[in-house]
């Protein structure tokens, strides 16, 4: 739903910011992303694969590295992977809710 939109947009966000070389902006729409995401996961640890879970884990983690060092054509691919999984997991949680029912 909302929640991965609005991770999922905030990721766009910060890979253009990066491109166009505000970082500081960059800076701020990746933590924010990566703070939804952390509360994302703690709720939906119980009902979602760990296998993506870790994946998307890891694109942040790689995102990470490539703010950091101010890469910003890695650093966009790596938000724009992330977008894509973190909008496959919300696809996915909707056949397992609709599963439940």
């Amino acid at each position: 739903g909302e929640i991965h939109t609005a991770i999922s947009d905030d990721l766009i966000s910060a890979a253009e910011a990066a491109e166009t070389g505000a970082w500081t902006q960059a800076d701020e729409l990746a933590q924010k992303a990566q703070m939804q995401w952390r509360a994302y996961w703690n709720f939906s640890a119980t009902l979602a694969d760990h296998t993506v879970l870790d994946e998307i884990d890891g694109f942040f983690a790689e995102a990470d590295v490539y703010r950091e060092n101010r890469d910003d054509v890695a650093y966009a691919a790596v938000c724009s992977r992330l977008s894509v999984a973190i909008e496959a997991l919300q696809e996915g949680h909707h056949l397992t809710w609709w599963n439940l029912l």
